[in-house]
Formats: structure tokens, C-alpha cells, sequence
């Protein structure tokens, strides 16, 4: 680019050094330039963090500025300047096509802005927009000695004074800058790297260990009652299908954040009757009553089997934080809308203890155990709010009895309804 430059320069009228040759010469050099100069910016920004061979790119390079200007002084090159008259129609929409290119260099590189420290990424996209601006201003000048003209290389060597400030002085002179940004994006992703792998072995310990405790549980009836036997034998098969589920559910998980998970037609009104069977089963030593206020008819939500997981961790929470002698749940939907979207709203009344106005955002962070005083009760929140947000949804809390938390509690949470 700065060779074909050369010779743009070296090609005025003025210069004599090509006779037989006039302001043609320059303008086509100028506009040969530029297009490798649009195209180049845009494959840098396409091409970040791409493996290049530099012996090939420049031999690549030498061969196109070659055939660029063979064909501009064998006059193949399309005519950009007839001389006293005007601009020519190539030349003008060359401009345009080259301006176009280079806006689309600002959406790729604003794209990969992470990819940039903040200054040298604020110097190219003003180094861009100069450039824009100087190729605008050659689209309508007359003379090649004019005003425009000289407003157009003005803005010229602003662009190319800019890229020296973001390639050369901040690339280069001061490289530590960018060095430490790398070095702060591999940090952080090591980082969400151990976060996760701590969150889904804290997520299997959990609901492994509430499984061991409902197996103890039914091995310590049967010791005691042979008659529930049957009963229990049930529960316990229940238990084992619950931990292959188990294993199963955490490697959908770890794709949650990795993957885009896919989504399905699930049909709420029985999910949620299975997953109450399921608690009654349980918890038989509770005296549990559990009330549903559902749609008559059939409703479907976009999410997929790690919705059972949502039910059962709040269901499961309402019971272990109870103190009451009947453990009273009301379970009641309704149709929500938000920002001209449907959701199906859900909510689990409870008459538990409560939980302070101070911690109910605590509750969904990771880990979180002292919400209700006993560890564990952080994470199945957490997790419950890590698939609901998968599913483009959402958990908050709220009181039974609006100004008195220990009344019990209101957890309330918005499944995207699929509208037939």
C-alpha cells in the first residue's frame, strides 16, 4: 500500500516523472491503494487470533500490488479521472464500495472488542472513520488540486498518524499494556473454569447426599415395619432412578454455560403432579398438604427435563425449613406478561418460617447457607436460578403475608408459555 502511495505521489502532473501520462495516473493509483487498503483492514478484523504465514502473505501482497499497477500504467485499470472534465462513475462508487468495506471493518472490530486493550481499540476505529472521511471527501472534487481534494489527504495522514499511535506506539513501544489484557482474559477464564467444576461437584454432593439420606430413611422403616416393605422398596427404586437422573441432569448442566442448551414443548400440569407424587412419596413421617390452582387446560412452557429440578428444590426447601405441624403448599399459576412476551407465572405459597427481606437475593447466590441456617440451601437455589435463566426465565421471592416474612414465603418464578 504505501509503495503503490509512492508512486501516486511520484505520478502528479507536476512531479514529470511519467510522460505521457496525466491526472488519470494518480487518481487510479489512489483508488488501487485504497481498495487494498479497505480489504486489508476488514481481513485483520475477520482474522484475529488466526495463525498466518508471513512468507506467504507477503509473497501474497507482492503478487496483487504487482498486478495492480501493470494494469494501471498498461492502462487496463478502469479510468477514474478524465482530465478537465470530471470524476468518472468507477471511481465515485469505488469510494462508496470502499467505505462500505471499511464500515463493516468498524462492526468486526467493535465484535472483537475483548480482543483489544481500550486504547489502541479507541485509536483504529478513529483511524477507520478518518479514512471514511477522506474517501467521502474525494467522491465529489473536480480538480485534483482542489479543495476537497486537500481535505481528503489531510484526513489522510490523520488515519495513517492514528495506526502508528495504535500498531507502532501502543502495540509495539508499549506492549505490556495488551500483554497484561491476555494475561487478565486467561485468568478469568481459568477462573469460571474452577467456578464451574466447583459448582457441579457441589451440586452432585448435594442432591446425592439428600438421596442416601431418603434411602437410610427407607432401609430404617423397613427395619422397623415389614409392612411397609412394599412401600418402601418402591421408594427406593425411586431413589436410584432419581441418582442416574442425577448424573445425567449435571451433564446437561455443565452445558448450560458451555452450550446453548435446546429447549422443548413441555407440558407443566403433569411435570408438576409427578414431581408432587414424588414428594409425598418422600416425606411420609410430614403431614403435607399441597394445593394446586393450575390451568384447567393443557399449558405448555419452552424448557426441558431439568425443570423437575426446579420443583423439587423449592418444593423440598418448603419442607425442610418448616416448623409448623402441617406443612401447608399452595402451588398456583397464571398467565404473565413482560415486554410483549407470555409467561406462565408460578407460585409456591408456603407457611414455613420465612426468610428475611434482607436475604432473599442471598438465597439464588452459590453457596449461600445462611439464608435458613443450614448449608446446602444456597446451592439447590442457585442451580434452580441457573436453569431458569437457561430458559430465558426468572425466580425472585416474595412474602406470604405482604410486611411479615415469618408467615412464610412466596417463591415465584416465570416459565416462557409456548402460545398455540
Amino acid at each position: 500500500m504505501g509503495i503503490i502511495d509512492l508512486i501516486h505521489t511520484l505520478a502528479y502532473t507536476g512531479m514529470d516523472l511519467f510522460p505521457g501520462y496525466d491526472s488519470n495516473l494518480p487518481t487510479q493509483l489512489w483508488i488501487a491503494a485504497r481498495y487494498l487498503q479497505a480489504i486489508s483492514i476488514l481481513s485483520a478484523t475477520v482474522f484475529i487470533n488466526k495463525n498466518v504465514k508471513p512468507y506467504a502473505l507477503f509473497f501474497g501482497y507482492l503478487v496483487v500490488c504487482s498486478i495492480l499497477i501493470v494494469s494501471i500504467f498498461s492502462r487496463i485499470f478502469p479510468e477514474c479521472y478524465i482530465e478537465g472534465i470530471r470524476l468518472t462513475s468507477f471511481k465515485i462508487y469505488s469510494e462508496y464500495i470502499i467505505t462500505f468495506i471499511l464500515l463493516i471493518s468498524i462492526l468486526f472490530l467493535i465484535k472483537k472488542r475483548p480482543e483489544f486493550e481500550k486504547r489502541m481499540f479507541f485509536l483504529l476505529v478513529f483511524s477507520i472513520i478518518s479514512t471514511i472521511i477522506s474517501e467521502l471527501a474525494f467522491t465529489f472534487y473536480v480538480s485534483v488540486y482542489g479543495f476537497s481534494n486537500f481535505v481528503g489527504h489531510i484526513f489522510k495522514i490523520i488515519e495513517f498518524y492514528l495506526i502508528y499511535k495504535a500498531l507502532i506506539q501502543t502495540g509495539l513501544k508499549n506492549p505490556l499494556n495488551s500483554l497484561f489484557l491476555k494475561l487478565k482474559r486467561s485468568e478469568e477464564s481459568y477462573k469460571e473454569a474452577y467456578d464451574r467444576a466447583s459448582f457441579y461437584k457441589d451440586l452432585f454432593t448435594h442432591d446425592i447426599r439428600n438421596i442416601i439420606q431418603s434411602l437410610n430413611l427407607s432401609v430404617e422403616i423397613i427395619k422397623k415395619d415389614s409392612n411397609a416393605k412394599e412401600n418402601m422398596i418402591n421408594i427406593i427404586e425411586d431413589q436410584i432412578s432419581r441418582a442416574t437422573k442425577l448424573i445425567s441432569n449435571v451433564q446437561k448442566l455443565s452445558e448450560i454455560e458451555t452450550i446453548k442448551i435446546t429447549l422443548e414443548k413441555i407440558e407443566i400440569n403433569k411435570k408438576l403432579k409427578n414431581v408432587i407424587a414424588y414428594i409425598y412419596q418422600s416425606f411420609p413421617e410430614k403431614n403435607l398438604e399441597i394445593n394446586l390452582d393450575l390451568f384447567s387446560n393443557e399449558i405448555l412452557v419452552l424448557a426441558n427435563d431439568l425443570i423437575v429440578d426446579i420443583f423439587e428444590n423449592i418444593l423440598i426447601n418448603a419442607i425442610l425449613y418448616n416448623e409448623e405441624k402441617i406443612i401447608e403448599i399452595t402451588i398456583k399459576a397464571s398467565e404473565f406478561k413482560e415486554n410483549k412476551k407470555h409467561f406462565m407465572k408460578l407460585e409456591f405459597i408456603d407457611n414455613s418460617k420465612g426468610i428475611k427481606d434482607t436475604l432473599k437475593e442471598n438465597v439464588f447466590q452459590r453457596g449461600y447457607n445462611e439464608a435458613k441456617g443450614s448449608v446446602g440451601m444456597g446451592l439447590g437455589l442457585s442451580l434452580v436460578k441457573k436453569i431458569l435463566e437457561s430458559y430465558n426465565g426468572k425466580i425472585w421471592i416474595e412474602n406470604r403475608v405482604e410486611g411479615d416474612y415469618s408467615k412464610g414465603s412466596n417463591f415465584i418464578i416465570l416459565l416462557p408459555m409456548v402460545i398455540i
